[in-house]
């Protein structure tokens, strides 16, 4: 079966190849290639708003729903979901022969592993039980609340940041937060009129509640962080981030089957609640995907995912890699910074139905294939982004071969040849991972002490 067979769209040619192609999976194929390894680094699923209904409280007059659950932990809907998707993935990889149905061939062949909070931990577990059911799946992980050398490079210092130089980098790029408020101005206004509940657009917009901060209108100051600086920590986005922790709650109150008068207090369709989520992706991009940003808080973690596929390819050992040289289904998950990271040191886009451009979706995960050609032996890498639609996370819609979560292949910039499909030649992928990498934010290998498995994470 080939993997996600490819259909080009051609009214939407021109995006389409700039970005990747849209794709779906298929029961059948000609595909000359075997399936030797896949990476799923993916994002946690739905998860309760990370700051407190104290802190929310003072950015609208009406309380947010209540999920049941402490702040940025995963919700019981979301736990559901990544079954789901686990079991998509199954039926996936056993139709791709990575799979064998056996419980214990698939456990020794697999790894799983989270950074340290316990929506990635639990989403792992979730995954991983549809991936491989009836038996406990292991995730590894230090514990919650420990930094993770992986994911916080800053923090657990293999990585040195100069902020100053970061947000000179910024700036160069976004010019002022003015400039910023200005772009964005819909977006601002569409979630001011949320907050405050009148109709987007009014004429001139109602004064700010008595006693709420308007986040929409704070200064956003681009500047360097002079305290508290650590990985996705060293710009100050002022009013940016206050307004993107105000609307954060929206996209998982509708995830999560909340009632639509519930979401965003029923002002939001689902095109402006996916219009309102440029903010986050603008935070991310400004956060951890500008060039010095991203070298430093990704190389670690790129280098892991590299090495993974290496000992893949070598059939030995490479210390650094996730899993062993058993390991041909790697599950990694952590948080949507992570992925921005990844994604922009080999120049990855994606553009899926109903998201805003590279939008990291819950549970949406860039999907890393090592395939090997049945003729030539050579190997050869794909990469996707794949996501459960809007729909299918609040309906919490079965996955299948036939109904698979919304996938799109990716152009790997400086990998593919012209009319040679989007396959990347491993060790042509290898070199443009090594070349956006910096060798100086990497943790040496030696020195790395990999966690182990948590013995039970809670559930609220």
């Amino acid at each position: 079966m080939k993997s996600f067979k490819c259909k080009l769209i051609l009214p939407g040619l021109l995006l389409t190849l700039a970005i990747g192609l849209p794709v779906s999976a298929q029961t059948v194929t000609n595909d000359d290639t075997i399936l030797r390894q896949i990476i799923i680094f993916g994002r946690h699923s739905i998860r309760s708003p990370l700051v407190s209904p104290a802190i929310l409280a003072k950015y609208s007059p009406r309380p947010y729903p209540d999920f049941g659950v402490p702040p940025g932990y995963l919700t019981a809907h979301g736990q559901q979901a990544e079954v789901l998707l686990g079991t998509y993935y199954r039926d996936y990889l056993l139709a791709e022969g990575l799979l064998t149905g056996d419980a214990a061939t698939d456990l020794s062949r697999s790894y799983f592993r989270a950074n340290s909070i316990q929506r990635s931990n639990l989403s792992a577990t979730k995954l991983g039980a549809g991936l491989i059911p009836g038996a406990p799946v292991p995730v590894h992980s230090y514990a919650l609340g420990q930094p993770d050398p992986v994911f916080d490079p800053i923090t657990t210092n293999v990585a040195a940041i100069d902020p100053a130089r970061a947000a000179k980098e910024v700036q160069e790029v976004y010019n002022s937060g003015t400039a910023l408020a200005s772009a964005y101005s819909g977006e601002f206004s569409l979630v001011r009129s949320v907050l405050f509940g009148y109709q987007n657009g009014v004429q001139p917009p109602p004064a700010t509640p008595s006693g709420i901060m308007d986040p929409t209108i704070q200064p956003i100051p681009l500047d360097a962080l002079t305290t508290g600086v650590s990985t996705g920590n060293v710009i100050d986005g002022g009013g940016l981030l206050a307004t993107l922790l105000a609307a954060d709650p929206f996209v998982m109150e509708y995830a999560n089957g909340f009632p639509l008068t519930e979401v965003g207090w029923g002002q939001l369709s689902l095109d402006t609640l996916s219009q309102q989520t440029r903010l986050a992706t603008l935070t991310l991009n400004l956060e951890f995907a500008m060039p010095y940003l991203d070298q430093v808080q990704s190389s670690n973690a790129a280098s892991h995912v590299l090495r993974s596929m290496k000992q893949a390819v070598i059939g030995e050992a490479v210390p650094g890699a996730f899993g062993d040289a058993a390991s041909r289904v790697v599950v990694v998950i952590s948080s949507d910074t992570f992925i921005t990271g990844l994604a922009g040191l080999l120049r990855l886009h994606w553009q899926l139905p109903g998201y805003q451009p590279d939008f990291c979706a819950p549970g949406g995960a860039l999907v890393f294939e090592l395939r090997q050609s049945r003729d030539s032996g050579e190997y050869l890498v794909r990469a996707f982004y794949t996501a459960q639609s809007f729909d299918q996370l609040r309906n919490l819609t079965p996955l299948t071969l036939n109904a698979p979560p919304e996938t799109i292949q990716l152009l790997i910039p400086g990998g593919a040849k012209p009319g040679a499909g989007l396959d990347v030649k491993f060790e042509k992928f290898q070199k443009l991972l090594r070349n956006a990498i910096g060798p100086q934010y990497i943790q040496d290998p030696a020195t790395e002490v990999p966690p182990g498995v948590l013995a039970s994470v809670p559930l609220q």
